[in-house]
């Protein structure tokens, strides 16, 4: 959570995790009357973080770096079945519980 100024030190800043930043910006965007981006937003990084997790980010070479998991986040994002892929994340768990 910040700017992450370790990792930068030891070089890892291409593996720092946005995730809290894009969470804050779909806070951001839903506040100053973008709502509906704002949850298309929220939306897209529960799959990219916690549903589908097509890419996991580990802060370290072993994991994504921060320009693909961006990437993968504005993919879904634009994703015209995006709400039916959450949806149908949402319902599974549901079933699993």
């Amino acid at each position: 959570h910040g700017s992450a100024p370790r990792m930068v030190r030891e070089g890892r800043d291409i593996y720092a995790d946005p995730s809290s930043m894009l969470r804050a910006g779909a806070m951001m965007l839903s506040h100053i009357g973008f709502p509906e981006l704002g949850g298309k937003l929220d939306k897209a990084m529960d799959l990219c973080g916690q549903y589908e997790k097509e890419l996991v980010m580990t802060g370290r070479d072993s994991g994504a770096t921060t320009a693909a998991f961006g990437d993968y986040v504005l993919a879904t994002v634009n994703d015209s079945t995006l709400d039916d892929r959450w949806t149908t994340a949402i319902e599974a768990v549901r079933a699993g519980s």
